[in-house]
């Protein structure tokens, strides 16, 4: 089985994947950070960015939260493998072939994964101006980054097939897809702590797993992990969990 993921898997990066959006991928976040971050930052109390004791800069508070927000961005190339899947035939031909639909989903979501640690491991680099000297690399901060950029994949990777396989045009996938998405990026802490905001918005921001993927991040990053992180990651993990498994029974249920 892990091999047949695999091959899908490097199918998707190299033949369907668009190479535009790969570079899309790339350039938007670090324009935002970098223009953005400093056009922002003099509208922001600073003060207020407290995370594990430490005061934070906004353009570091926003050059973590961009990792996850492109996370969530890049899953919606799960909705647009399975539509292009559809539209050329790619999807039946695949399926008639020694690959389950299990094994379509799991390449799907994996190409996502791969996708948010490489697009992780260039913002991270290119932020180095930013970041360097107030976040912390070791190999805890490494677990705890890796393993919010994998959830936050499966979960709103999941998200995208679901919606995918429920909707008979691509058109309407694409409206809905992104008017979901921006809720959860504009109803998170991606962009702007959540402190001093009105207290409704404050409960839309922690019932939204972009919130804990950024926080989880930015946390553990900065060595602040504490027994609420961890509740996090419990809370992120059974929800990405519950979603993979609404998305592969929407995948079998599908017609082609």
């Amino acid at each position: 089985m892990l091999s047949a993921v695999v091959m899908l898997t490097y199918r998707n990066i190299v033949a369907v994947v668009d190479k535009l959006f790969l570079i899309w991928q790339i350039l938007f976040p670090l324009v935002y950070i970098f223009v953005a971050g400093y056009a922002y930052s003099s509208l922001i109390n600073e003060d207020q960015i407290v995370i594990g004791g430490k005061i934070i800069s906004y353009n570091v508070f926003l050059a973590l939260g961009m990792i996850g927000f492109n996370v969530m961005n890049s899953s919606t190339v799960a909705g647009s493998i399975i539509w292009n899947d559809k539209r050329n035939g790619m999807l039946h031909q695949i399926l008639v072939m020694p690959y389950s639909k299990l094994q379509y989903i799991a390449s799907t979501l994996l190409t996502i994964i791969v996708m948010g640690l490489a697009s992780a491991a260039i913002i991270l680099i290119a932020g180095l101006p930013i970041i360097a000297g107030t976040v912390t690399f070791d190999i805890t901060s490494t677990l705890y980054l890796t393993f919010a950029l994998i959830m936050g994949s499966i979960f709103f990777g999941s998200i995208a097939i679901i919606i995918s396989t429920r909707l008979r045009s691509n058109e309407g996938f694409t409206v809905i897809i992104n008017t979901v998405f921006l809720f959860f990026a504009f109803a998170s802490s991606t962009f702007y702590p959540p402190h001093g905001l009105p207290e409704p918005m404050q409960y839309a921001f922690y019932i939204n797993p972009l919130t804990y993927i950024a926080d989880i991040i930015r946390e553990g990053m900065f060595s602040a992990v504490d027994t609420f992180t961890n509740i996090k990651i419990l809370v992120l993990g059974v929800i990405s969990g519950i979603a993979f498994l609404i998305a592969t029974l929407s995948m079998y249920k599908m017609r082609i």
